[in-house]
């Protein structure tokens, strides 16, 4: 096993699915209407993942292409998750159903394999602060890339380059 990576019981992770639930009113869900899904934090941009401006609701939509690569977001992800911690210090990483971990950023190689990825394909995918100051939650419908916290959303504005450039919300309120 990648030693960046270390799996969690259920028992384990429950702190921090208890935040998500709590603090950030999490309700997954395929609907449209229901979307974002859970509560913005302040401050926080979401940027859109997807490709062209087809219409949220639609199945086309959600089964189409995306505009932004994968790998470009793990490796934004990467450099800016690295800015907010310390060397020694890790975050949560949870898959929404499915296993989370305790996740080192410093100890992670640029080739090597992400059991959670940042990019939300498929499934809800969410990084933590331990203290949960800062995190991102990835929204697999909606094809969009929540991140909060001063700290991160100033780091992945630093390093985005074109990772990521259209905006559909800050603090959780949509751009025109």
């Amino acid at each position: 096993m990648n030693p960046a990576w270390e799996q969690l019981s259920r028992v384990a992770d429950e702190p921090a699915w208890y935040w998500v639930y709590d603090k950030l009113g999490f309700w997954p869900s395929t609907y449209a209407n229901a979307w974002p899904g859970f509560r913005e934090p302040s401050p926080s941009v979401t940027w859109d993942l997807s490709a062209g401006d087809a219409d949220r609701a639609s199945a086309e939509f959600r089964l189409g292409p995306y505009s932004v690569k994968e790998d470009d977001v793990a490796t934004l992800a990467l450099q800016a998750l690295r800015a907010c911690v310390q060397p020694d210090e890790w975050v949560w990483a949870l898959h929404w159903q499915h296993q989370s971990y305790r996740f080192w950023p410093h100890r992670m190689g640029g080739s090597q394999r992400w059991p959670v990825p940042v990019f939300p394909r498929g499934d809800y995918h969410l990084f933590l602060a331990q203290d949960f100051r800062f995190g991102t939650l990835g929204h697999p419908w909606e094809r969009s890339l929540c991140v909060f916290g001063k700290e991160l959303v100033d780091a992945v504005e630093t390093h985005r380059n074109d990772a990521m450039t259209a905006v559909l919300r800050r603090d959780g309120t949509a751009l025109v």
